[in-house]
């Protein structure tokens, strides 16, 4: 059985200032406290088939590999530990009607596999903590950056 947690919240910038930011993972850290150190090891960007490191707050230290990528959409990866399999997707949308000045971003992680289940119950209140916080930080970060361009 999955489990999964998905959330979504406005943000008042372009599409593509929040994909500058998100693409961007190496700089997580300086905008979300839910990340302590985010490390591309292959290359220097986002690609299909990049590994990830990550280090958040409570949780093990992990390697995630990207798995689908949109340029100016959004991407995804996933982490693999025995017995459970994380993935997790970023996703930009303009909102129509709105002259692409405005957006919605929306988190999802979902874990599966056959100790999902146990890492949710123990961890799953935290992870969530942590993605709402990526968020916040990513629309914070996102309005910042179109504040300090007018």
């Amino acid at each position: 059985m999955a489990h999964a947690y998905r959330t979504s919240a406005p943000v008042d910038a372009p599409a593509a200032v929040v994909w500058q930011v998100l693409s961007d993972v190496e700089r997580m850290p300086a905008w979300t406290r839910s990340m302590t150190r985010v490390s591309i090891l292959d290359g220097t960007r986002l690609a299909v088939g990049s590994r990830v490191e990550i280090e958040q707050p409570g949780l093990p230290r992990a390697t995630w590999e990207v798995d689908g990528l949109t340029e100016g959409r959004g991407f995804s990866w996933s982490s693999s530990t025995p017995g459970v399999r994380t993935g997790a997707a970023h996703l930009i949308a303009p909102v129509p009607g709105e002259d692409g000045e405005t957006c919605e971003v929306t988190l999802v992680v979902a874990q599966s596999g056959m100790l999902a289940g146990l890492t949710n119950l123990a961890l799953g209140s935290r992870m969530r903590e942590l993605v709402d916080t990526e968020l916040a930080g990513l629309v914070a970060e996102s309005e910042r950056i179109v504040r300090e361009k007018d």
